[in-house]
């Protein structure tokens, strides 16, 4: 609904309270970090001229960055090792993070867990990749089990050496065609899903020239562990024996690790919320200033915070003296950050707005009108009961699955407007004469939806010259806000053209085009001299800001750009009525496709594919199309995005 109002939190407190406080701040998730050494510098960093603060003002004139060489990347490391290797969720828990600890005896901690742990975890590590490369071995050579052929003696050959390996299948041919060139024994020993398995025997003299060819065909050589040399009987038994063991020894290590994850579980779940909460510290700490007794501390928090904040620090008494400090009483160039304020309808939608830009901190939210009108816009083009009704259950399932995500937010509330309008032209699962249209059925009435669509754009670009008249009044630009083309005067020349069409359309003076004309004439005229002439009232000198002739030249082809530009916006909302018309005949294409099926199944198969094609294939052309007449019709005319959006410092549960 509209931009939080901000307002600038600076705070000075003893330095053995960084860590306490810092905690704090990320705890309560309502504070905009910014850098308190450039707000000293700035002189935006003020403290009330008091008594008990004069120690603290003394204080600052030998300000500087602090600093902590502090480094979380190896305990960091430990810890997700400890987390892995236990299979620990890694979330954090709010009861191992509130109050104050010693984060150093937590490092001393997870010290002496990590490398009793750590041998173990290796040690499975061990087993399982040996148990794999077994495993791998017996799937690669498991035909050779149905033959007589002893490895043991193979390997013990004086004048022949062999090899075993994987040939690709792209690959077998270009070995075909060097049989005359290599001086071996080429068997083909089975396939798998890598490829097909072969056993090459060749003297040892022209092993070299073997070798060769073989790698130049990729010919990937398996290693065969020593154990496994015999004869295809005693290959099965060391096999199975060997899997057994490691099996075995696996199962005595995972019963380690369990016991190790009750004993020491909830103690590594501590110290990974701890560490999560000592990283964000250690990020307020590189934008706070210090001297040798205090630390201070500057950011951006919603007004309606205030009372939170000062009730958390509370407990620290006068050690913490905190102001706070109304946007007007900061610099000008100094750009609060913008938080957004919308409710449950239309919260989905400020992703759509953020993809374009974050509002001004004064500039309006254009959330509400965008997701309205998306949402109209959507529902027009692809208007259908049924297929609505697929895209809200597929957005009530996305949000089920990541409430985090904004896309099922965004498809349930499509899918709702699809479904309203589907009633309205009578449409369910393309079928046009099921239900009745409660409005119109598109394909009949041709002209209506053309002209309507116009209408509903006619009426959405008036109102986004209205959301661009409020702006620029909230940021002072007369040039801009009275006499640009996307000000007052812009609306007026845009009326008085809607007026001369209207006119030629209806056959009769609605309005006296005179009138129109000389109302026409004075728009373009301050269109042209907005500059000079908002200059001359605010009193501001020069009147102009660069060369008259340029500025003329230039003003001159800002008419000719005006013109077209309200035209082309105008007319390109008449898309809006042509992709409903779209989805109707698209339906009636899959419509004749089934009749000429003449078979049930098979119609009834050709109207599965059709409506499967038209939601995912339309569906998606349509959710573009009408984000396109958002940010090039009317966000062009009103909203700028250049904010600053608000990021306040907390924990999240994965680490980067």
């Amino acid at each position: 609904m509209a931009v939080e109002k901000m307002e600038m939190l600076n705070l000075v407190a003893p330095i053995e309270e960084i860590n306490n406080i810092s905690r704090d701040i990320i705890l309560l998730e309502n504070v905009h970090i910014v850098n308190a050494l450039n707000e000293i510098n700035e002189s935006n960093f003020t403290l009330n001229v008091l008594e008990e603060n004069l120690e603290e003002l003394v204080d600052m004139c030998v300000i500087r960055p602090y600093m902590e060489d502090k480094d979380y990347r190896d305990i960091s490391k430990k810890i997700n090792d400890l987390m892995d290797c236990l299979e620990l969720e890694k979330t954090i828990k709010e009861e191992y993070i509130e109050g104050s600890y010693d984060f150093k005896a937590s490092i001393k901690e997870i010290e002496d867990i990590y490398w009793e742990i750590k041998r173990v975890y290796e040690e499975k590590s061990l087993y399982t990749e040996e148990l794999n490369k077994i495993q791998e071995f017996d799937s690669h050579i498991h035909h050779l089990k149905r033959t007589k052929v002893d490895l043991s003696i193979l390997n013990n050959l004086n004048f022949f050496s062999f090899k075993i390996g994987i040939l690709s299948k792209e690959n077998i041919n270009r070995l075909k065609k060097n049989y005359e060139n290599i001086s071996a024994i080429v068997l083909h020993i089975g396939s798998n899903t890598l490829g097909e398995v072969y056993l090459v025997i060749s003297p040892r003299d022209l092993e070299t020239e073997t070798n060769r060819i073989l790698h130049s065909v990729n010919f990937h050589e398996l290693d065969i562990p020593k154990e496994f040399l015999g004869t295809p009987e005693e290959i099965v038994i060391n096999i199975e024996d060997k899997v057994k063991e490691n099996r075995s020894k696996l199962e005595s290590i995972d019963n380690k690790l369990k016991q190790f994850k009750e004993k020491y579980g909830v103690i590594i779940e501590r110290q990974y919320s701890r560490l999560r909460l000592e990283e964000e510290v250690a990020d307020i700490k590189k934008e706070t200033a210090c001297t040798n007794n205090y630390f201070y501390l500057s950011g951006w928090v919603p007004s309606r915070e205030k009372k939170r904040i000062e009730n958390r620090f509370k407990k620290y008494g006068h050690k913490v003296l905190i102001m706070f400090k109304d946007v007007s009483e900061v610099h000008k160039y100094i750009i609060p950050p913008t938080k957004l304020k919308n409710n449950k309808l239309t919260r989905p939608f400020e992703a759509l707005v953020k993809m374009y830009g974050i509002p001004s901190y004064d500039e309006l939210d254009p959330t509400m009108f965008l997701s309205l009108t998306y949402m109209l816009l959507f529902g027009a083009m692809f208007g259908d009961v049924g297929q609505g009704m697929i895209l809200f259950l597929a957005g009530l399932y996305l949000s089920k699955k990541n409430r985090k995500s904004f896309y099922g937010g965004i498809l349930t509330r499509l899918g709702l407007s699809s479904t309203i309008f589907g009633f309205l032209y009578g449409s369910i699962f393309g079928f046009e004469h099921v239900i009745p249209a409660l409005m119109v059925h598109p394909i009949e009435h041709i002209n209506f939806m053309l002209m309507g669509s116009v209408a509903i754009g006619i009426i959405m670009l008036i109102t986004s010259f209205g959301y661009s008249i409020v702006n620029r009044i909230k940021q002072r630009d007369m040039k801009e806000g009275l006499f640009g083309r996307n000000g007052l005067n812009g609306l007026i020349f845009y009326l008085c053209l809607l007026g001369i069409v209207g006119n030629a359309v209806m056959e009769r003076e609605i309005v006296p085009l005179s009138l129109l004309y000389v109302i026409l004439l004075i728009s373009l005229i301050f269109i042209v001299v907005r500059e000079p002439l908002a200059n001359l009232i605010l009193k501001k000198r020069p009147l102009y800001h660069e060369d008259v002739s340029s500025y003329y030249i230039e003003s001159g082809f800002d008419i000719f750009e005006t013109l077209l530009s309200m035209m082309s916006n105008t007319i390109s909302f008449i898309r809006v009525g042509a992709f409903a018309l779209n989805h109707v005949g698209l339906f009636i294409a899959f419509q004749t496709m089934a009749k000429i099926m003449n078979n049930f199944t098979g119609s009834i198969i050709i109207f599965l594919i059709g409506n499967i094609i038209i939601i995912c294939l339309e569906g998606l052309i349509v959710f573009i199309q009408g984000l396109r007449l958002q940010y090039y019709e009317l966000f062009s005319k009103y909203y700028r995005g250049e904010g600053i959006e608000f990021k306040p410092i907390k924990l999240v549960d994965s680490l980067d």
